[in-house]
């Protein structure tokens, strides 16, 4: 049962994940891109950790980890340059 809402839950994020990367490409704003691009790389860590969850794997717990601690400074610092558009 728990496998089954697992399942569920990681094809309803692949769905999302699609319809983001959909308008990724659609979009001009360059700003919403970046933002975008940030939630496409989220959900991909938070697919990576629900299938975690039901399979057995040394590094589980890692990947997330460093993704979040990556992505705590670089977004912030690519999202600061486009929102200025280049200038300190």
């Amino acid at each position: 049962m728990f496998g089954t809402i697992v399942t569920v839950c990681m094809v309803i994020m692949a769905v999302c994940l699609l319809v983001v990367l959909g308008a990724l490409i659609l979009t001009k704003d360059e700003l919403s891109r970046a933002v975008m691009a940030d939630v496409v790389f989220y959900t991909m860590v938070v697919i990576f950790l629900v299938w975690t969850l039901t399979k057995q794997t040394m590094i589980g717990y890692e990947i997330p980890i460093l993704a979040a601690l990556v992505c705590g400074v670089i977004p912030t610092i690519a999202m600061a340059r486009i929102i200025s558009r280049g200038r300190r």
